[in-house]
């Protein structure tokens, strides 16, 4: 499990490498919650994302319902493509369209 934080101009950016799953997911939680008490949006960088299970989703759900009732921005940047086939597979893609689209 890796990661990168940065906070640049009001934007939180983590950068995920590795997996996403049950085994990691108390790790990436608090990585997460730290990137959501900073102000500003967050960006999520899943480029390096190479397994995500049922946990891993949970946590992307949770960041993004998080984000909107404090009306702050979700940016999923770089989704890598184990990541796109679990969100299609869960039907999410529908979900975080807005998130998805901020990186065309």
């Amino acid at each position: 499990m890796n990661a990168s934080d940065q906070c640049n101009l009001g934007t939180s950016r983590v950068v995920i490498a590795g997996e996403m799953t049950i085994y990691t997911a108390r790790d990436w939680r608090d990585r997460l919650l730290v990137a959501m008490s900073a102000p500003g949006d967050v960006e999520l960088d899943l480029s390096g994302v190479s397994d995500i299970d049922a946990a891993g989703i949970q946590l992307l759900v949770s960041l993004r319902m998080e984000a909107a009732a404090a009306d702050r921005k979700l940016r999923l940047l770089g989704v890598s493509a184990r990541v796109s086939e679990a969100l299609a597979f869960c039907r999410l893609t529908d979900f975080f369209s807005d998130a998805l689209q901020a990186q065309a």
